[in-house]
């Protein structure tokens, strides 16, 4: 259904149709036409392959694809979530404060760090598939707390509220609004018309205070995924000396 919507609202005109749209995927991915019509359909899951094909033929990070189909992220792809006590919003609060030169003096030192293998296992959660769960968990991708309410509202204009509302979005205790899902389209990297797509949840807020340099922001974080621990701390301790400099 995801896939279906996203395809629909990425139709180039209204007289286009989500099979025109598919067939066109399917010729550029080099796959069976029939086998992504039947995950488009609903009546197959999409094999790991598949959305290996299907992430860059949409514009979508691989491992994010991955928890959009309910799939486990591979460990070739999996996020460094959870470190402690660090992670990558930690890095953001910084870099929210920073000016555009600071920031990539901050990005330069990410690119800089070596990929290392994870201890173990991702965790994962209890959370029922909905709209909610589906953003904390992109954002677990990220290796972002899922109740950092201070970076969603500093970078896609996120509702002013407390990190236990933000942290309610999974389990389905808190409501998700249109201002939570463009916040977060913001946050994640992605067109806010395709994170309504995605979730159901719409319309775009197009009034949002969003962070002059939410773009920047977005990829710092995707960029940071997979630091560690150790390496969060060297990147903290930087991003210090960078704003105080």
């Amino acid at each position: 259904m995801r896939l279906w919507r996203l395809l629909s609202h990425r139709r180039p005109t209204v007289n286009s149709s989500v099979e025109q749209m598919r067939a066109v995927l399917a010729y550029e991915m080099d796959v069976p036409g029939a086998e992504l019509a039947a995950v488009v359909k609903g009546s197959a899951a999409p094999s790991p392959n598949l959305v290996r094909k299907l992430a860059p033929a949409l514009g979508i990070h691989t491992a994010d694809l991955f928890v959009i189909a309910g799939l486990p992220v591979p460990d070739d792809l999996v996020s460094a979530w959870p470190t402690s006590p660090w992670d990558v919003g930690s890095i953001l609060q910084h870099a929210i404060r920073m000016n555009a030169d600071q920031r990539s003096q901050l990005e330069a030192l990410v690119r800089s760090l070596p990929v290392q293998p994870r201890p173990g296992p991702a965790p994962t959660d209890d959370y029922p598939d909905t709209p909610g769960a589906l953003l904390l968990r992109l954002l677990r991708n990220r290796n972002i707390r899922p109740y950092n309410a201070k970076v969603l509202m500093a970078v896609g204009g996120g509702p002013y509220v407390s990190d236990s509302t933000v942290a309610g979005l999974g389990p389905g205790r808190v409501v998700i609004t249109p201002q939570y899902v463009t916040a977060f389209a913001h946050l994640l990297g992605y067109q806010p018309g395709d994170v309504v797509a995605l979730t159901g949840v719409g319309p775009v807020v197009e009034d949002a205070q969003v962070h002059p340099a939410s773009v920047q922001i977005a990829a710092l974080a995707w960029r940071a995924r997979r630091l560690t621990s150790e390496q969060l701390k060297e990147v903290m301790e930087a991003a210090r000396t960078i704003r105080h400099a």
